[in-house]
């Protein structure tokens, strides 16, 4: 039986990135899927793409009023919510506008934690109450590596970041003895349209791929772990921080140890 089969999810992001493969492995999975993001004519074209088994519901995380219909729509069409695999995200506005504190202009650090981290508490709070009303409910976090351990010249992404790591941990203390389950993932970098030209040139590449023990990452693996703690495999999971970065936070440096293991 497929993974998810019988569940409805809501998927924010869902027209590009992590959440665009999220919402295509839930899908092939079995699961109802309502594609949430804030550009129409890309989450229309994922929808019709997915078929009548899904939904789109434009949506912008920040504005209390679009959550809010987000959740009473699905509700109507669908009578539940099992699951919300949280996306949503500018990446453009962190590569080019971020910076260490120092120099980051407060109007970009207000923009970065009102579509973060407040966009995640609204959809966590709208999201939760259907979760309680129901009993049942499992909550995803797309959070990062960078809220982890420490990366220069992004301040503003790794505190508001750090805020989602935090309040997972809360917010599963408060609503999982009630059945809701609460978890986040930290990718690592991910080869997605947004950081494509980061791997353009090859020495580039190198320099990334060096990073990560197992190669760069595709949106599909965050997307395979976030299946996995939607579905009732992972029934007893709940507060975990997942670090799903091919390797990125377990080492400090790379050193050969073939000549060492030879001798």
């Amino acid at each position: 039986m497929p993974e998810l089969a019988g569940k409805v999810a809501i998927v924010t992001g869902a027209a590009s990135g992590i959440g665009r493969a999220g919402a295509r492995v839930f899908a092939r999975e079995g699961a109802t899927v309502v594609i949430a993001d804030i550009d129409a004519n890309a989450g229309e074209r994922e929808c019709r793409e997915l078929g009548p088994s899904s939904a789109f519901e434009l949506t912008d995380v920040r504005d209390t009023a679009q959550v809010q219909r987000m959740v009473t729509s699905t509700v109507a069409r669908f009578g539940r919510i099992d699951v919300l695999f949280h996306n949503a995200m500018n990446v453009p506005l962190i590569n080019r506008e971020d910076r260490r504190a120092t120099d980051l202009p407060e109007s970009t650090w207000r923009a970065i934690i009102d579509l973060v981290l407040t966009g995640t508490f609204l959809c966590c709070k709208y999201v939760g109450r259907q979760m309680l009303a129901q009993g049942s409910g499992s909550i995803v976090l797309t959070a990062t590596t960078d809220a982890l351990i420490g990366q220069a010249g992004i301040d503003g992404y790794t505190a508001a970041k750090g805020g989602v790591v935090a309040m997972t941990r809360s917010l599963a203390a408060g609503l999982s003895p009630e059945g809701v389950r609460v978890n986040a993932v930290c990718p690592g970098f991910v080869e997605t349209p947004h950081q494509a030209p980061f791997l353009g040139d090859p020495q580039e590449r190198r320099k990334f791929e060096e990073l990560h023990l197992m190669g760069v990452m595709q949106p599909e693996d965050i997307a395979e772990f976030a299946t996995f703690l939607a579905s009732d495999r992972a029934k007893r999971v709940t507060g975990g921080i997942f670090p799903v970065d091919s390797g990125y936070t377990a080492f400090k440096g790379l050193l050969s140890l073939k000549d060492s293991i030879a001798r």
